[in-house]
């Protein structure tokens, strides 16, 4: 996890470089203070998912929004773009009702932390059921009607979501049951007409692996 404002850096200045997108917003927050993590710690009940305190004292939050301009390939709306929006820690551990879930929905999704708020109606997250600790695996979650545990780890999930760049849904090429959906298809069909170190390897779901 040592060096990872640096990679996102890197990765930032790479799109921004990169002839086939146009990069429209990036911004790396400042490392979370050791009182915003122990706030955090606090909310999860003292655990913090392995890697993620390290993670915040480099990169207090980190929001990126880019567009490919591949002609061939272009659909004319979001499905053309990359997306990450990864939240101050001190939120992520908060209470969600009213966003991830409502009174009367499924009460597993009571249990969704998000932490990359990639677009409003979905996100990456971890599990924290209601008085115990989160969970150290990565979930996807399509609010109030999907939610699948990755099994990945924090980690694995950074380097990922390095190599994907926050490209459209890429979260999903990691869920057991999504290998024919739409964005998982063209995820696979347009990584490599965007990016030319696209590794397919690491974006299947962890039983495929």
């Amino acid at each position: 996890m040592h060096g990872i404002r640096s990679r996102i850096t890197r990765m930032i200045e790479e799109i921004d470089q990169n002839p086939h997108l146009d990069l429209i917003d990036s911004v790396v927050g400042d490392p979370a203070s050791e009182a915003d993590l122990t706030e955090a710690s606090r909310l999860a009940q003292g655990h913090l998912p392995a890697g993620l305190a390290d993670f915040y004292r480099e990169v207090g939050s980190l929001r990126l929004e880019w567009r490919h301009t591949v002609a061939d390939i272009r659909k004319g709306n979001l499905s053309d773009q990359g997306f990450i929006n990864i939240l101050p820690v001190t939120q992520v551990f908060g209470d969600w009702e009213g966003i991830t879930y409502f009174p009367g929905q499924n009460e597993d999704f009571r249990a969704v932390k998000p932490f990359d708020m990639f677009v409003p109606e979905a996100c990456a997250a971890f599990i924290q059921k209601p008085g115990g600790e989160p969970g150290d695996t990565v979930s996807y979650h399509y609010f109030g009607e999907e939610l699948c545990d990755t099994q990945f780890s924090f980690a694995e999930y950074l380097e990922r979501l390095l190599a994907s760049r926050g490209y459209w849904y890429w979260l999903q090429t990691l869920c057991p049951g999504a290998e024919e959906s739409t964005e998982v298809a063209a995820f696979r069909q347009n990584m490599p007409r965007m990016f030319p170190d696209y590794d397919d390897a690491l974006f299947h779901p962890r039983s495929a692996n």
